[in-house]
């Protein structure tokens, strides 16, 4: 692909997983009261308003406040540069890469905007599961890293599976 295809690409696809992220934050910001939960789908998914100051499933949210902006902010700040230069250089990015990598930049950024804005906090309000068996709380922003990361990996796998072939 094309290094000015990729770049558009690259960037159009992480700005559609930033303003689906910040949309939904600030539509449920304004629709959910503190300590409110909505449940649809017979309780499956669960809308509650949270403010994360950790990562994905408030990983690391107890770290020393300094330690937890230095790798909340400037570390992820370096990976998504990491893997914006990963798009800039590779030549030989499949199509599966370039949306993975999309979807982790959008996401990523739109966290990132959270955390400047609001004191190094992220709003989450999602939640799913059956019973007791649930996930944490997360938001959309979460689920476009996710989904890039799981794309990575099995594009992964294709690629090996396709040279042992």
């Amino acid at each position: 692909m094309l290094f000015k295809s990729r770049i558009i690409w690259a960037l159009l696809g992480a700005l559609a997983w930033i303003v689906a992220d910040q949309l939904s934050k600030a539509f449920f910001k304004d629709m959910l009261k503190p300590d409110e939960v909505l449940s649809l789908f017979a309780g499956s998914l669960l809308l509650l308003p949270s403010y994360n100051h950790g990562a994905f499933l408030s990983l690391g949210a107890n770290l020393p406040l300094q330690l937890r902006n230095l790798v909340f902010t400037y570390g992820v700040i370096a990976l998504l540069a990491g893997l914006l230069i990963w798009v800039i250089r590779s030549e030989r990015l499949r199509r599966m890469e370039l949306i993975a990598v999309a979807s982790i930049l959008g996401g990523g950024l739109s966290n990132l905007l959270d955390r400047c804005i609001y004191g190094g906090q992220v709003f989450d309000f999602l939640n799913l599961g059956v019973g007791n068996l649930r996930t944490g709380i997360f938001n959309v922003a979460d689920v476009g890293i996710t989904f890039g990361v799981v794309l990575l990996i099995l594009g992964s796998f294709l690629q090996r599976s396709k040279r042992v072939a």
